[in-house]
Parts: C-alpha cells; structure tokens; sequence
C-alpha cells in the first residue's frame, strides 16, 4: 500500500519481575538457603512465570571473593529450579524443606519455586497427580543430586546466570567468557505464544546482605502485531479478504534494490539457538540468535494475519488514536546482522460513503516494510527483528493508495512488487462551458392578409 503509510512503533518489554525471582535471606547468618521465589508481596511488575505455562528454568550461580572478581567457585551448575501449585502441577514438592503455596515476603525462604531434591537420583515421583514424574525427562534435572545451597558470608558477592525452558542437554555457560550457549532450535517462530520461548535473566548480590535476587527474564524472540486507521474523508474503510476464505492480510519476505527500483523475493529465519552474553550487563544480558546450517531454518513462506473486523477508527476521531487490531500474533525468531529482508503487505479493503453508501472495493493495496532505516549513525530495526522487542505495524488508509478498484477477486498475494500506480482516481469536473444558442431557421409563416 504504497501512501497507504506504515510507521513502526517499537517497544521493548520486559518480562519477568514479578514472577521470577531468586529468593535468598535467613534471620542467621549459618542459615542462610539460596531459594528461589515468585510473585513477591513488594513486588507488582511483571507476568507470572508459572502463569505463562513455564514450571522451570535453569541457573548456573558462582561466588566471587571480591568486587572486581572476574573468576569465582561454583555454587550451582546447571541446577533445575521447578514449580509446584502443590496440587499436581508442575513439580512433586514432597522432599523440598523450603516449598510453600505462598510466594510469602522478602525475608522468608518458603516459596512455590524450589530446586532441593530435583536431581536425577533424588526426584523419584511416581505419581502423576502430584506433578511431573521421574521418567518425564524432558522436565528433568542434567545433575545427579541437588542440594540446598547456603549463602558464603567469606565470599563478597554471587553471579547468577538464568535461562527458560531448563535444557538438560544442549545448554552450556563459560564462566571465563560469561555466556550461556544454547543449540540451534531452542526457539521456533510460530503464530501462538510458545510455552518454551526461550527467556534468559542475570543477576548479582552482594553476599553479606543475605537478599533477595530478583531476576528479569527477557525474550529471545520478539513479537509482531499490525493495527490499521484511516484518513479518507466521507467513507467507512472496512479491512477485507479477498484471497481463498480465511488467508487474510499477506506479508511477502522481499528485498528493495535502491539503485534498480526493483523488488526480489526473499527469506527470513524461524529457527534459531542463542548465546547470551553477560559480559557488559549481569542484570540486563545481550542476546544473540545463532544458526544452523539447516534449510528448515529459512522460510520464504508469506506471514500471515487475520483482518481485524468492523470499521476502521478515523485519524484524529479519537485522543489517543484508536486502531483496528489484527487478531494475530506472529513470534518471529530474531534475525541474523546485517538482514536486508522486509516484507511487502497485501491488503484489500472497501470504502463505504457515509451520505449514500455507495461502496468501492480496493484489492490488493500494496506497501513495502523494509529490513530497517537509517539516519545517520541510529539504525531503526523495522523487519529485521531483535531480541525482547514489539514491533507494532502501523498503517494509515489514505486516498493515496495502491491496488486495484477493477473486478479483481483473485490478486498475486505472492508479488513483492508494489506498484506506483494509484487505485482510487476522485471524480473531478475539468472545468465547464456554456454553449451559443444554436440559430434555427424557422420556415416563412403567412399571417393572413
């Protein structure tokens, strides 16, 4: 939809906050459990793990003698922190001391989270209807035992690196290099939220302080929503779909050559692994998607969106701006550096007079969404998606459109061209003139003499 104008609006979300966290403090100083917790009382940002259909994730945590320590001892390595609601899902909680229903407040050590007794040998669940059991291994711990570990009072600070969902293979953390590597597949792009989207949190505490740990878990993947408004006086605009029954709103993976003004089909990624990197940042980490060699790991398939119902908001009727939502979500994998892939948007829509409603149907109204913008030194990533990152499309229906107002009912939703010609031409009255009388002979009467 070439005028039909796109901006991109791009926000950041963080996930986690509230939901997890890790939970150490004891009242003495021999006492002291490194335990971890959700939902805490003073805290209220935030999405509850446990509520997103997530039961664990992973952590390797060191100990480091000084401030500026960059190498420390292990405290856990790859340790499976579960779960349970106590009745059935998540984890069996019978052997864990430090289990309660209640998230509790930030000076207790009971919490619905807990890692004691989750090792190979020690978690020996049968029973289904007390949560995961011992031979769902996909759930299960990598180590052979874990123990409840104690804050270090000789030691000034701990370092804890997180992930979700727990891998007991296929994971690994460089302490020298302070980044966890996750193999390729860890995270699939795909229409609907998925339960094992790959999060990632860091954190550090000084050990004296015996406190709470809060972790911010982020996203590997990033999201991908369209909204439409319009600008076209006197007429209703109604999204449409006039491809097959049900395919909706098309976006065509292409590349925009400037110097040839021309557009090719391109691919983009759905499969990716990671390497998180806590180098610059332990609480707010750097994640970077890896790739396989894998041709499943590329798609030129188009992206597609159902077409939001009703009737579109006008610009300006409204403060703050209304949108009409599409109803779909697309989670992308993020994209490799350098990505020139964008996608050019098929919409169709009908335009309905407001006084008489007259209607016109615009089929395939076309607009490109590149890779990204630059403008100066500050690149904008628009299709090239990052890591933890929304991007909402953002198009505005004007009278300056591409498409088609002929009878069209099967258009090419598989072109990446976007043409410069317009769809919608406004009847216009070029000027007016009045003609001379025409002179007319009229025959010769006789009145009688």
């Amino acid at each position: 939809m070439k005028k039909v104008t796109i901006f991109a609006a791009i926000a950041m979300t963080m996930v986690g906050c509230s939901s997890d966290e890790l939970v150490n403090n004891s009242t003495e100083n021999t006492e002291a459990p490194i335990a971890f917790s959700v939902e805490k009382k003073n805290i209220t940002r935030g999405t509850a793990l446990e509520s997103t259909g997530r039961y664990n994730f992973g952590v390797w945590a060191y100990k480091y003698k000084t401030a500026t320590a960059t190498s420390g001892d292990v405290v856990m390595g790859n340790y499976l922190v579960g779960y349970s609601d106590g009745a059935g899902k998540g984890y069996d909680n019978t052997d864990a001391t430090t289990w309660d229903a209640s998230a509790g407040d930030v000076t207790d050590h009971k919490s619905p989270w807990f890692y004691e007794n989750l090792g190979t040998t020690q978690y020996l669940n049968e029973t289904a209807a007390k949560g995961y059991t011992k031979d769902q291994s996909t759930f299960m711990s990598a180590n052979p035992n874990q123990y409840l570990r104690y804050w270090d009072l000789a030691y000034n600070n701990t370092k804890f690196y997180a992930y979700t969902p727990y891998k007991a293979s296929g994971v690994k953390f460089e302490e020298d290099k302070k980044k966890i590597t996750v193999d390729d597949g860890i995270l699939t792009a795909g229409y609907s939220a998925p339960v094992n989207e790959f999060l990632y949190a860091g954190a550090q505490k000084e050990n004296k302080n015996k406190e709470d740990v809060e972790l911010k878990f982020y996203h590997l993947g990033a999201q991908v929503k369209l909204r439409f408004y319009e600008d076209i006086p006197g007429y209703n605009v109604e999204i449409i779909d006039v491809t097959t029954s049900g395919t909706g709103i098309q976006a065509t993976p292409a590349t925009y050559d400037e110097s040839t003004k021309k557009y090719t089909k391109s691919s983009y990624y759905t499969v990716c692994g990671a390497e998180i990197d806590y180098t610059e940042s332990i609480d707010k980490p750097t994640a970077t998607a890896t790739y396989g060699t894998d041709a499943t790991s590329i798609s030129g398939d188009n992206l597609v969106f159902a077409v939001p119902s009703g009737t579109i908001p006008e610009a300006g009727a409204t403060s703050p701006q209304e949108y009409a939502m599409s109803s779909t979500t697309y989670y992308p994998v993020p994209q490799k550096a350098g990505s020139k892939t964008g996608f050019t948007f098929h919409v169709s829509y009908t335009l309905t007079a407001k006084d008489n409603d007259e209607t016109i149907t615009v089929h395939d109204a076309r607009v490109f969404v590149p890779a990204s913008t630059t403008v100066g030194s500050t690149t904008t990533y628009i299709a090239a998606w990052q890591p933890n990152t929304i991007y909402y499309y953002t198009f505005k229906i004007t009278k300056n459109t591409t498409g088609t107002t002929s009878d069209t009912t099967n258009p090419d939703i598989t072109t990446p061209d976007v043409p410069s010609d317009p769809a919608l031409y406004p009847i216009v009255f070029d000027g007016a003139t009045v003609e001379d009388y025409a002179p007319t002979n009229i025959p010769e009467t006789v009145i009688s003499e």
